[in-house]
């Protein structure tokens, strides 16, 4: 930083002054020793421009004084434009010219003439000129003096790896929420893809999104069709969250869900269940010799027939939401039993919607919300996948967080952010929500739809209460503790409450990464401005300070 162009001239200006000045001061020594009356005379005539050059000698001081003034001012400027976020020349220009001005005020004798302030790679320029207006010199210079000073400063750009954590649940639909959701966030991807295309950096900016209701949906149809058998999915049935549900009387049957798919011709649609305590709200890499860190597919069991297994009336589908099979008769009254049994999923469960919960009847029932996306620069499909979010469920928002960290993540299953503490990378996840967890208690034996946390009486939210106010506190602790695991890993994290309660509120406030980072909306049609500003803000976060 500190550049300087265009006052070489001054300075040889000045030793030229300097040097006159003692060449007359060598003829006047002359002068005074002189006896004869001719060179008094002489003496008497050269004392006039002698004075002159005495006094231009000032002026060119006082161009110096100027020019050191204007350089300081000019560097203050230049260093305040590249640490805001502006990021076009007429942003920079408008940023440098009020700090320079500001910086200049009180300026005697001087003009500022010009300035300018613009952008070369991830360099910021500034350039300056001052007119200084002389006392003597201009009897002969016919003009007023210009000093310049050029500064630069090396911007220290950080790359971004961004998602976004959307709720798409059913109460979204309410409101014009999803409808102006969807617009705030395609700005925010114009907003930073846009950040981007200015940037001289390789890869400057990746977003992810995940859409969350009460579960996730990890892929599209193509990469599910992949997903099925990675490694680091459930594939042979060893996570303990299938004994949970898939047992007889006789004993425990590790189920692989996929065999169990396939035998009854039904494709997998993407969504995943919640990894056993402690992994719900840890990045911890999958591990074979460790069962629980895999992940399960969403597998919603074949309820009972009946309200009460004990009637073993095949056909009545009963109370329960999701009866897609018939059951086999058992001699025991545990309902437990024919839900869990294994050998019944060799046919096609049977076609149609429950009218109570809007879900297509079978083991995929309630996941039909968009796909997440992976970290991508592909804005364009970025946008088409934001367009199609579909209002559905209920809110667990823990489970979106979750997989929006392991978009983030360096570790399996994706493994697409960089390691942890890479320099000059900001990791950010945008929380949305319009609303409380929920998880339904029902009339019925299981007292809960299936979701990704299974069924409430799994105990795998640390509770099997039926007050839905204890279910709701069970699944804010979890979130609680993925917050403070997230931000322990320096993932910034904005939250964004639409119309939500006020213990919502304390929620969010607690996830975010300060409180200046949780926006509290009280209408729909404020959500594009909060996304907005969200925008700007790491807008600013590329810029190092």
């Amino acid at each position: 930083m500190g550049r300087i162009s265009g006052l070489a001239r001054l300075d040889r200006a000045r030793l030229d002054w300097a040097r006159l000045v003692r060449a007359f001061g060598h003829q006047l020594n002359d002068f005074a020793r002189a006896k004869r009356g001719a060179v008094a005379v002489q003496f008497a005539v050269m004392a006039l421009p002698l004075a002159v050059l005495s006094f231009g000698l000032v002026d060119v001081d006082r161009a110096s004084t100027q020019r050191k003034q204007l350089q300081d001012a000019l560097d203050a400027a230049t260093l305040m434009a590249a640490r805001s976020s502006a990021t076009t020349d007429p942003q920079l220009k408008t940023i440098g010219d009020a700090a320079l001005g500001g910086q200049l005020t009180g300026l005697k004798d001087a003009t500022l003439t010009a300035s300018d302030f613009h952008a070369s790679g991830s360099t910021v320029i500034g350039t300056a000129t001052l007119k200084v207006k002389p006392i003597i010199a201009n009897l002969w210079l016919n003009g007023d003096m210009t000093v310049g000073a050029e500064s630069e400063v090396v911007r220290s750009i950080n790359k971004l790896e961004v998602v976004m954590v959307l709720d798409n649940t059913g109460s979204m639909a309410s409101n014009n929420k999803l409808v102006n959701l969807k617009v705030a966030a395609t700005n925010l991807v114009d907003t930073l893809s846009t950040a981007a295309a200015r940037s001289t950096e390789p890869h400057p900016v990746k977003i992810g999104l995940v859409p969350f209701s009460m579960a996730v949906r990890i892929g599209s149809s193509a990469e599910v069709a992949t997903y099925k058998t990675a490694w680091w999915m459930d594939t042979a049935g060893a996570s303990p969250v299938n004994d949970q549900i898939f047992t007889t009387a006789s004993g425990t049957q590790h189920a692989n869900r996929f065999t169990l798919l396939t035998q009854m011709g039904v494709t997998w649609s993407g969504c995943v269940e919640v990894r056993p305590a402690p992994y719900d709200v840890q990045d911890t890499a999958p591990n074979a010799a460790t069962p629980a860190t895999l992940f399960a597919p969403y597998f919603w069991p074949d309820e009972p027939d009946t309200p009460s297994q004990s009637s073993n009336k095949n056909g009545d589908f009963g109370t329960f939401y999701n009866n897609y099979l018939t059951d086999k008769k058992f001699s025991t009254t545990n309902w437990k039993v024919p839900q869990g049994d294994i050998t019944k999923y060799t046919v096609a469960p049977k076609s149609g919607t429950n009218s109570s919960t809007g879900y297509t009847y079978g083991p995929n029932a309630g996941c039909s919300m968009q796909p997440l996306m992976r970290l991508t620069e592909n804005w364009s499909a970025l946008k088409t996948s934001i367009n199609a979010m579909t209002a559905v469920g209920e809110t667990h928002v823990p489970s979106g967080l979750i997989w929006g960290w392991h978009v983030l993540s360096p570790n399996a299953p994706f493994s697409d952010g960089v390691a942890y503490g890479t320099a000059k990378t900001t990791k950010i996840a945008i929380l949305m929500t319009d609303g409380d967890n929920t998880f339904t208690s029902n009339s019925n034996d299981n007292d809960s739809y299936y979701e990704d946390y299974g069924y409430i009486w799994q105990n795998r939210l640390g509770t099997t209460s039926s007050n839905e106010a204890t279910r709701t506190t069970a699944i804010d602790n979890r979130l609680k503790l993925l917050c403070d695991n997230m931000k322990a890993k320096d993932i910034v994290i904005y939250s964004v409450g639409v119309m939500v309660s006020t213990s919502s509120k304390a929620l969010l406030t607690y996830c975010a990464a300060d409180a200046n980072h949780y926006y509290d909306v009280t209408s729909s049609a404020n959500i594009t401005a909060a996304f907005s500003s969200i925008a700007g803000s790491i807008e600013n976060l590329r810029i190092s300070h």
